[in-house]
């Protein structure tokens, strides 16, 4: 009975006391919240007896955080709102359900960093918190101005809601680019907060077209919403710059989209469109969790191009670099994660089309996962116009190390070397595999200055008779099969060729071709810094005439435009009847005691025993 009193005591004094005396504590109250100084000129109540009572505010200033300059953040004449005591004492905060604001002027300002000064910092707790349900919103002679730094973002308009709904009317710039803005949402009179409000939303610039339509769960609800998204950009940059979604520089984009926001989980249910010239659709999730944003997302391309996942300011940079260092096959895709936010997910991709030129690759398809700033390509799986690559790629940067580690680990499979050289002068099975780890901001930084293995297998294959004659430098033999057995094949029992990297320096390890009739073997170096290949082949006939070929085979040039000298003939030259006796001259006058012996040049050819334990140690 004394409880029930003293709770309808209590009420009795909330439902009519006086807030004028309050003045001075409010304004403190406000003050501590926002970190900003608070000024009301008066403030008062309407009704003298009230759980819900309308108060009135006049001259209300509320300053600019300190970091955010001078002036005012909120200005207003006069403020009505209504304030249901019992649910903000329940929330903890003040809650309203009908505001009326006249000659309301907003300045909002975000920094680069992201911090603004139209909302504290973040909890859990308060991202998770419902809403205000307003029922009624009224600003006449509302203006409001923005300055996002983050979005290099900057507009000013009107602010007003009245019978025909709330809307804001603004222009500005978009990284310097003329832009304007709209948003018109449903009227605000009188309106359950259980309805579904309606909100449109555009921005438009020549960096930027995006048009946002739906419904919120309730009046002004953004935490619980539906909206059809059409963006069109020149990059995906420009649509992350509004999304910050950590997207990438790109080739222009044309996407249409259905999202779902709930309290601060975000869900594409369908995402479809081109980059570039690159048509993709997608699905995503991206919850927030412990401070952390979690991505779960499947992507299908039906046709990629790699070069749309690139933006023009970052292709230019490539063909700077390329005019300066030459044309390059390793690309310079940049690696470096350290500016990831904290984020984590698991994207699974697949692309049914590789739009490259000349290339051998016709699928791609794999995993990516990020966790700490360790970035896995797992599962990857490209089929080629011969074979099949599969493995994982590594990029590993975390415990805040300056450049990331590249860790790579392919491997080749049911392939066929004629496809790979583009010639069936030379056939076979072709399996390999590169494992390959360096340290580097690109791929071609940490290829360069790699550690590990490459290596590629061929058994039971055929080689032009010409060729195994040549290899195994016997003179007698490759001017009998130019003049008689041009198109003749023999076996191709073994080709083995591996690399040991040191430094992005590959050395042979062991590079061993095997034919019926002739074996050599490979030495030199190939530098993954500059491209370049540096190799020769000397061999030895396994039934040998009388004379021999002086000049090894040699391999050089770079990546891009490699060479070949057989027989002595001009790099790039190919082994032809011609070449084989223009060689003749210098051969025989070696025989005959004429000129230096090439002593590497009659070195005994390595015997090669057991092919199967070479692909061993091979792949």
């Amino acid at each position: 009975m004394a409880l029930g009193a003293l709770t309808a005591l209590i009420l009795l004094i909330l439902a009519a006391f006086p807030l004028a005396v309050l003045k001075a504590p409010i304004e403190a109250l406000l003050e501590s919240s926002l970190g900003a100084k608070v000024s009301i000129g008066r403030i008062e109540r309407r009704e003298w007896l009230s759980l819900a009572p309308t108060i009135f505010i006049d001259d209300l200033a509320i300053a600019q955080p300190p970091w955010a300059g001078k002036g005012e953040m909120v200005r207003a004449r006069r403020v009505e709102a209504r304030v249901p005591i019992l649910a903000s004492l329940a929330s903890g905060g003040v809650q309203t359900d009908s505001l009326v604001a006249h000659g309301l002027k907003l300045d909002l300002i975000r920094d680069v960093n992201g911090r603004s000064n139209w909302e504290g910092q973040e909890t859990e707790a308060s991202s998770s918190a419902k809403p205000n349900q307003l029922t009624k919103l009224v600003i006449s002679e509302g203006q409001m101005s923005l300055r996002d730094d983050k979005r290099s973002l900057e507009l000013k308009g009107s602010l007003v809601s009245d019978e025909r709904g709330l809307r804001i009317e603004a222009r500005g710039h978009f990284h310097n680019a003329p832009a304007t803005f709209r948003l018109a949402g449903g009227r605000l009179m009188d309106r359950a907060d259980s309805e579904t409000y309606p909100i449109r939303v555009e921005m438009a610039s020549s960096l930027l077209n995006l048009v946002a339509r739906g419904r919120m769960n309730g009046p002004l609800n953004s935490r619980s919403m539906v909206l059809d998204i059409h963006a069109k950009a020149p990059s995906l940059q420009y649509l992350d710059d509004i999304i910050e979604a950590g997207l990438f520089g790109s080739r222009p984009i044309d996407f249409t989209a259905k999202v779902r926001h709930e309290n601060r989980d975000w869900s594409v249910d369908r995402l479809r469109g081109r980059i570039g010239r690159s048509p993709l659709d997608a699905r995503a999730s991206v919850l927030k969790r412990d401070g952390r944003s979690k991505i779960d997302a499947v992507v299908h391309f039906a046709a990629l191009d790699f070069d749309d996942l690139s933006d023009m300011k970052g292709q230019a940079e490539a063909r700077a670099i390329e005019a300066k260092i030459g044309k390059r096959v390793i690309p310079d895709t940049r690696i470096n994660i350290s500016k990831v936010g904290p984020t984590d997910g698991i994207i699974k991709f697949r692309a049914d089309k590789l739009l490259l030129p000349n290339s051998a690759f016709r699928s791609l398809k794999g995993v990516i996962s990020l966790e700490s700033k360790l970035l896995k390509v797992s599962n990857i799986v490209a089929d080629m116009s011969s074979g099949q690559m599969r493995g994982n790629v590594q990029i590993d940067q975390q415990d805040n190390v300056k450049h990331p580690r590249l860790s790579i680990d392919l491997a080749f499979e049911n392939g066929r070397i004629e496809t790979l050289v583009g010639s069936t002068d030379v056939t076979g099975p072709l399996r390999g595999r590169v494992k390959l780890s360096g340290v580097g901001d690109t791929i071609r930084d940490a290829l360069s200055q790699s550690d590990g293995r490459a290596g590629l297998f061929v058994e039971d294959g055929t080689i032009k008779r010409i060729f195994a004659a040549v290899l195994g430098q016997d003179l007698g033999k490759a001017i009998g099969t130019a003049l008689k057995e041009r198109d003749a094949d023999v076996p191709l029992r073994c080709l083995a060729v591996a690399f040991d990297a040191k430094s992005g320096v590959m050395t042979p390890s062991p590079f061993i071709v095997d034919t019926a009739i002739s074996t050599g073997e490979g030495r030199g170096t190939i530098s993954l810094a500059s491209e370049r290949i540096a190799l020769t082949i000397r061999g030895r006939s396994k039934d040998p005439s009388a004379l021999r070929l002086v000049d090894p085979i040699a391999v050089g040039g770079s990546f891009s435009a490699p060479s070949l000298s057989a027989a002595g003939t001009p790099p790039g030259s190919k082994i032809t009847p011609g070449s084989v006796l223009k060689a003749f001259g210098k051969s025989i006058g070696q025989s005959l005691g004429m000129g230096k012996k090439d002593q590497a040049s009659v070195q005994k050819a390595p015997a090669v025993k057991d092919c199967g334990a070479l692909a061993h140690h091979i792949l």
